[in-house]
């Protein structure tokens, strides 16, 4: 592996996990910056009503999203584990079949996001007021989403080798590409929730033929040479076999994210964009656990496909440390500053949707601890070949979520719908930790040995 990378079977677990996790939270963090970014202009410089259009794609949005990490993160798990045993050839052939996936994605998701926009929008009860700008903020995200395909399955790659920098590096040009020309298509061209999603999209291209660049000219060892540009049918299926689980996983969550998204819409325009200003905040703060999960798959799957077990287990404790302080920090941030944050999104005379998205975050992020526990267990889990048990989990997860949401709202009206996230994070936990304590830790010291 590239000295210029980080080599995770080699050095202190803690160590190593936070300098390739802090190139990976800014790079999450930047790359939530888009729609961070959409709604911010769109909250200030168009409505209220173009706000609420916005949050109202959330859910349908994230389920794209869903689908495409899923297969990405199938193939970064395929990558880390075929880079710790030092198989080049191997590589080669993941990045060969990973440019037919993007296709295939691209097309896929294309057809049926745009044939799917309005019927889904009106399944989550979306208002009349809003449901034809939310639409045409689908759709132009669906047909061009080629864009964070491929961004997504090359960064993963490359991530999946040890580099997390260059990502990061193309998502910083992107995102203040994508400030401009909101603020260009938006105040200049006055083309609304159009211009926004527009602007997202040409950034996206940006960042994703950055990445593809960079990747020839630092890799150029994995590049497949003349004749390799084939689908291998053995890396397909083993692709498929973390990448299934993990599209369904996430798929799962954002079903329970669009009932959630279902049940605030019933309450109306205020209620939407309170929620989707404080939402837009937490997704930033989100960021910061799934990039320390994400760094504990690379990490397991390169510890793994060594074979090095004491390793694998040194290096859960110490993300499990990481997590901690992570999510402290952000705890206290987000409740001491959470009001002025949201001021970006909304303005001072919304007062009742600035306290709505105030109570969702103070809420919500007080429990970031348990949120960054499940992702760290499940991404280790997917990192050691254990596939299906992170699925069980967003199932239980979803369940719980839909019924806090439901039953909640009911007896305590929209507040009540906040406690779904904490309650549904905590309930997971166990559930993950008791089949990792009596499972397949048991099982990894049997199989493996230094």
């Amino acid at each position: 592996m590239s000295k210029k990378n980080i080599d995770m079977t080699e050095g202190k677990p803690l160590e190593l996990l936070t300098a390739f996790t802090i190139p990976m939270i800014l790079g999450n963090v930047f790359q939530q910056l888009y729609t961070m970014v959409d709604t911010m202009v769109v909250g200030k410089f168009v409505s209220k009503d173009a706000l609420a259009a916005v949050g109202a794609t959330g859910a349908i949005l994230f389920l794209m999203i869903s689908i495409i990490i899923g297969f990405t993160v199938g193939t970064a798990i395929v990558t880390a584990q075929t880079a710790g045993a030092k198989d080049t050839e191997g590589i080669r052939a993941i990045f060969s079949t990973g440019f037919y996936i993007i296709i295939i994605e691209t097309v896929a998701l294309c057809i049926i996001g745009n044939l799917g926009s309005k019927p889904a929008l009106r399944l989550l009860n979306t208002p009349e007021d809003i449901i034809n700008q939310a639409d045409l903020y689908l759709r132009i995200n669906f047909s061009s989403c080629i864009a964070p395909i491929m961004y997504n399955v090359i960064s993963q790659f490359m991530r999946s080798l040890g580099d997390s920098k260059t990502p990061l590096y193309a998502l910083i040009i992107s995102s203040v590409l994508n400030i401009i020309l909101d603020l260009l298509f938006v105040i200049v061209f006055h083309m609304g929730v159009a211009g926004v999603a527009v602007a997202t999209e040409i950034s996206q291209f940006v960042s994703a033929f950055y990445c593809l660049i960079v990747t020839w000219k630092k890799f150029p060892e994995y590049i497949p040479l003349k004749g390799q540009w084939k689908i291998n049918g053995g890396i397909i299926k083993t692709i498929l076999k973390f990448g299934i689980p993990m599209a369904l996983q996430n798929m799962l969550v954002s079903f329970g994210m669009m009932f959630v998204q279902s049940t605030i819409n019933n309450y109306g325009t205020n209620i939407v964009a309170g929620y989707t200003a404080g939402n837009k905040v937490d997704q930033i703060g989100i960021q910061f656990m799934n990039s320390v999960g994400s760094a504990i798959s690379t990490y397991a799957g390169q510890n793994y496909g060594a074979k090095k077990l004491k390793r694998l287990f040194e290096g859960l404790k110490a993300s499990l440390v990481l997590n901690f302080l992570l999510s402290l920090i952000l705890a206290l941030v987000i409740i001491v500053f959470g009001r002025f944050i949201v001021l970006l999104f909304l303005k001072t005379s919304e007062t009742e949707a600035i306290s709505v998205a105030v109570r969702y975050l103070i809420i919500v992020s007080s429990f970031y601890l348990f949120c960054g526990i499940s992702n760290i267990f499940q991404s280790f889990l997917r990192g050691v070949n254990y596939v299906t048990v992170p699925t069980s989990a967003s199932i239980v997860e979803l369940v719980v979520k839909i019924g806090i949401a439901f039953g909640f709202s009911y007896l305590f009206g929209y507040n009540g719908i906040w406690w779904a996230w904490p309650i549904s994070w905590i309930i997971t936990d166990v559930f993950l930790y008791g089949y990792y304590f009596f499972v397949s830790k048991p099982h990894l010291k049997k199989i493996m040995s230094d």
